[in-house]
């Protein structure tokens, strides 16, 4: 007899499925309602390593400032950097330093032009050489800030900033 007919278990079961769908529904439609997309033009050099959280950010061209939006809005909207995440962030500058410290000799190297100070062409040998340690906690030696701090001083650097055309020195170089 009661075969075809639903018990009133069953019914209950089924309406409170509904309204927690209902209910999620209902919510992911609040949060898209409150998301906002954005489209950042250029190459996505670097933007990878920026973008920790789930986003939809399109990127383009390398030094043009998406990654620097993107981190604002991740120190903004969501209680900035880990320790862990500021540490490699240190390694990421370290890297920078030395690569535009690289850049400098290369281009004194390509135009001929030698430092003044017989200890700023040992600092250039030093810099060079230089590797950084992989490792985000350990800091850089002292002596690499001592080198870049004496060769940028150099006399020589004003005559080989002339010739900046023909090299490529990142915008954030001194």
């Amino acid at each position: 007899m009661g075969i075809c007919m639903s018990s009133n278990n069953d019914e209950s079961e089924q309406k409170k499925r509904s309204q927690m769908i209902d209910r999620k529904l209902e919510e992911d439609s609040r949060r898209l309602r409150r998301e906002c997309k954005i489209l950042l033009l250029g190459t996505s050099k670097g933007l990878e390593t920026v973008l920790p959280f789930d986003t939809d950010v399109q990127s383009g061209s390398g030094e043009s400032g998406k990654s620097t939006i993107v981190k604002q809005m991740k120190i903004i909207h969501q209680n900035g950097y880990s320790v862990d995440e500021l540490a490699l962030y240190r390694l990421t500058i370290y890297k920078n330093l030395l690569d535009c410290a690289k850049a400098l000799i290369g281009a004194m190297r390509q135009v001929q032009i030698e430092p003044e100070s017989e200890q700023n062409r040992e600092y250039s040998h030093f810099l060079m050489e230089y590797q950084i340690d992989p490792d985000p906690h350990t800091p850089l030696d002292s002596k690499v800030g001592d080198a870049i701090t004496s060769l940028w001083k150099d006399p020589s650097i004003e005559t080989v900033m002339e010739h900046q055309s023909e090299f490529y020195l990142m915008d954030s170089a001194p």
